[in-house]
Order: structure tokens, then C-alpha cells, then sequence
């Protein structure tokens, strides 16, 4: 269990810091003071947070765009309003809220700008709000905005059992899309079938692109949705029909279940296949790459998105599918149990609440 350092007490709250680059062990809580909201920003007094791989990476050291340490992660958060600064007008303190933070979530209480936090439909729970939005956000972004799917095209979904594999499955069965979806074991099949999986490959011991190629009779799929990169989009790349979209968030093939192998990663990136331009032109198709992190500024884009994701939530369409809770005290073992990838949609913690 992680220890605090106490200090200021009353008036401060938890954080938690990632003080060296490494193992879970470098995280530490410490006691620090309350911030206060600035203009335009609202204090949020945070119930649950949203783990991502992105985390697990920062923690590492690998993640680009991270300050040195010490420095607080995390990206999404779900709580209550606990004050408002000058000009916020949308936001009156007790609101619940669900938001998000370049940095910074990992903490009992979060400062953030009113345009970074949305109202919680009156039925999510705060696990669920702090479950939608990076996932569901980078499904939607992948899918519809550099995807472009549509009804009756086939989509290869790699990691369909994970956070944003979950989000993606739920949507691309409400647009009435044909899902190929991959996993890594036995044990997460029922879940992506219960989502609506049309075709379901566990790549331990089933070469997914020979499974499609003789399911589809050779003409292969329209989107990929892959998150591993490496040796897996090599064989993907393979199977985009004429007009298909390659949508690549993510490189987790470098990463294991004790981190980044620098062998492992030199390995991986030296299979990727190479992309002359030429032969974009030539077989129609098309490659795209994105990471939400370096998102955050389109504000405007990112705010519909999830006006869309939760509309679909409050009609039923998708749900933020939790595979795991931790207590703050214990997020070394929620990155753990994230990171072991035996973990089936998303990974919450959760703070306890405390009488004012």
C-alpha cells in the first residue's frame, strides 16, 4: 500500500505522483494543498478515474508530451463540482460532472477548464463516467471521423475486449457494420460476442488474417481498428479491400506485461511495412494514425463527440463496459492488472468519499 505524506491537513487533498520513471512502485500519494479555480475553471471533487495504457506508459517513461518527474497523470476523471471560478455559468458547485486533463486526475480534487468537463446523464454512475470518455472518444474518432464507416462494411477490430475495443464494438453494431474481432484468450470470447461480434479470432492460436481471408473469400475488410501495430498491422495492412481505411492508435505491441522491451520494440517497428505513397495511389487505400492526447485543443470536436456518445448512452445503444475497480490506494495494482492485459473493457479506480 502507498504511503502519504501528510501535511497541511484540512485544507489538502491526495495526489498522486509518479516521482522516477519505472515500475508501479514509483508512484507515491502525497498531501498537498487544494488548488484553487482560476477563470473560467471549475474545482472537481473526484470520485473515480479512468486507467489507460497511456498511463502505464507515462509511468514508463515512453509516453510523448510527459513533463519530467515528479509529475501527476491521468487523463479522466468523473466527480462533483466543488467550486467554480469567475465567469463559469454552466457549472454551479454539486454538479456531477465527468472531465478530463492532459495531467493531473490522479488526484482527490482536479482544476480544470469548464470546457473539459460535461454534465453526467442522471442514471451514469460515476465508475461509468470516468469509463466513457477516452474510450468511447477514441472509438468514435477512429471509426466515424477517420474511418468513415458505414452500414454494411466490414471492420477488423483488434483487442475487442479492451476499453476502446468494447466502445468500438458498440458502436460499429449500431451503424450495422460486419465485425471481425480479435482477442487474446479464451476467457474474453463471451463478452465480445454478447457485444455483437460477427466473427470472433483468438490470435493465441488463430492466424487472424487467413481467418478473414477465407471468411470474406479473399476480398478482405474496409476498416482496421488496430491499437498493437507491429507485426499485427503488417498482416492487417494486407487485407484492406479496394477504398479501405487503416486506422492505427496505438503501438502496444512494444509493451508487455513487464513493460517495454526496448528489443521487443526494435523488433515490432522493424515490422511494420513500409508505406511508399505510390502504392497508396495504386491499391486505393488509405492509412491514418491519431492519438487523443495531442486532441485536447479541439475542444469544439471533442465536446460534440461526446454529446453523440451520450445521447447513444441515455437511448441504450452503448455502455461503458467495467472490468475492474481499485481504491486509490491501490493503483499500482489497477496499472498492474491493466497492463497484465487480462483486464476486459476498462479499468476504474474509485476515491473514497469522505464526510465534509
Amino acid at each position: 500500500m502507498m504511503k502519504a505524506v501528510v501535511s497541511n491537513p484540512g485544507v489538502s487533498m491526495r495526489q498522486l505522483e509518479i516521482v522516477r520513471f519505472g515500475s508501479t512502485d514509483v508512484m507515491q500519494i502525497r498531501e498537498v494543498p487544494i488548488p484553487v479555480p482560476g477563470e473560467g475553471e471549475v474545482l472537481v471533487k473526484v470520485h473515480s478515474i479512468g486507467i489507460n495504457f497511456a498511463d502505464i506508459f507515462a509511468r514508463q517513461g515512453y509516453y510523448p508530451g510527459i513533463p519530467r518527474p515528479p509529475f501527476v497523470p491521468g487523463l479522466e476523471f468523473s466527480g462533483v463540482v466543488a467550486a467554480v471560478g469567475r465567469k463559469v455559468r454552466s457549472l454551479p458547485a454539486g454538479t456531477r460532472v465527468l472531465g478530463f486533463s492532459r495531467l493531473g486526475a490522479y488526484a482527490e480534487f482536479v482544476c480544470v477548464p469548464e470546457s473539459h468537463v460535461t454534465r453526467m446523464p442522471p442514471k451514469m454512475t460515476f465508475d461509468q463516467g470516468a469509463a466513457i470518455g477516452v474510450t468511447f472518444l477514441t472509438a468514435y474518432h477512429g471509426l466515424l471521423t477517420l474511418g468513415h464507416v458505414k452500414k454494411g462494411e466490414k471492420l477488423l477490430l483488434h483487442a475487442a475486449a479492451g476499453g476502446v475495443g468494447t466502445a468500438a464494438l458498440q458502436i460499429a453494431k449500431h451503424l450495422g457494420v460486419h465485425v471481425f474481432a480479435t482477442v487474446g484468450s479464451d476467457s474474453k470470447i463471451d463478452v465480445v460476442r454478447e457485444l455483437g461480434a460477427d466473427s470472433i479470432i483468438n490470435y493465441s492460436n488463430d492466424d487472424f488474417a487467413e481467418h478473414i481471408r477465407r471468411e470474406t473469400n479473399g476480398t478482405g475488410v474496409d476498416v482496421v481498428l488496430d491499437s498493437i501495430g507491429g507485426r499485427v498491422m503488417r498482416k492487417g495492412w494486407g487485407l484492406l479491400a479496394p477504398m479501405g481505411r487503416y486506422i492505427l492508435f496505438g503501438f502496444a505491441a512494444a509493451s508487455g506485461p513487464k513493460g517495454i522491451s526496448k528489443l521487443r520494440a526494435l523488433t515490432e517497428a522493424a515490422s511494420v511495412p513500409v508505406l511508399f505513397p505510390a502504392s497508396l495511389v495504386s491499391k486505393n487505400v488509405t492509412f491514418s494514425g491519431f492519438n487523443l492526447f495531442f486532441l485536447f485543443e479541439k475542444t469544439d470536436y471533442l465536446r460534440q463527440a461526446m454529446k453523440t456518445m451520450l445521447a447513444w448512452y441515455r437511448q441504450g445503444i452503448v455502455k461503458p463496459i467495467i472490468g475492474g475497480t481499485f481504491p486509490f490506494e491501490r493503483m499500482g495494482d489497477a496499472h498492474a492488472f491493466l497492463q497484465s492485459r487480462k483486464s476486459i473493457g476498462k479499468v476504474v479506480v474509485t476515491i473514497e468519499q469522505k464526510p465534509n
